[in-house]
């Protein structure tokens, strides 16, 4: 009797482990291809005419980032850096895109064009003068695979 106990918790903890291991967070799946995962150390932004106006390497910058109140800023476009610090193009995975948080977003937005939501150029949108910090993210299936660190705002 007490050997019939026993087997049948151990084929209960069996199936709840396979259970487990089956039905388990994507993101979380450790055989899951590592070459998936968007591998960054920074992260450039370049104004419309390709210079880069903010430099930030593994969470560190002195750059900020400007907008105007009541003004949509010319394109601001995205790439990173690898880990010998030579920048690298934006991820082209339809599962990876980029997305942020503004600490306040009473003072400043960020505007895509429509179909572009994601994509690795944006505008930023002054909404009223002060300053705010943001810091982006690559989104991949639902969990981050990189985040820049805060880049300070100006809103003028």
């Amino acid at each position: 009797m007490q050997s019939i106990k026993i087997k049948s918790i151990l084929y209960i903890t069996i199936i709840l482990l396979s259970f487990i291991a089956l039905n388990g967070c994507k993101g979380d799946n450790p055989v899951s291809a590592q070459e998936d995962h968007f591998q960054a150390f920074g992260m450039a932004i370049s104004d419309a005419t390709g210079a880069i106006t903010v430099k930030i390497l593994r969470n560190v910058t002195t750059d900020t980032l400007y907008a105007e109140v009541g003004k949509r800023s010319d394109h601001y476009s995205v790439q990173f850096y690898n880990s010998e610090e030579k920048l690298i193009p934006p991820p082209t995975s339809e599962n990876v895109k980029l997305d942020w948080k503004i600490e306040d977003t009473s003072l400043v937005g960020i505007w895509q064009h429509p179909g572009e939501e994601g994509g690795y150029e944006f505008h930023l949108e002054g909404i009223k003068k002060g300053n705010t910090t943001i810091e982006f993210y690559i989104v991949h299936e639902g969990h981050n695979d990189y985040r820049t660190g805060l880049i300070p705002v100006i809103v003028k």
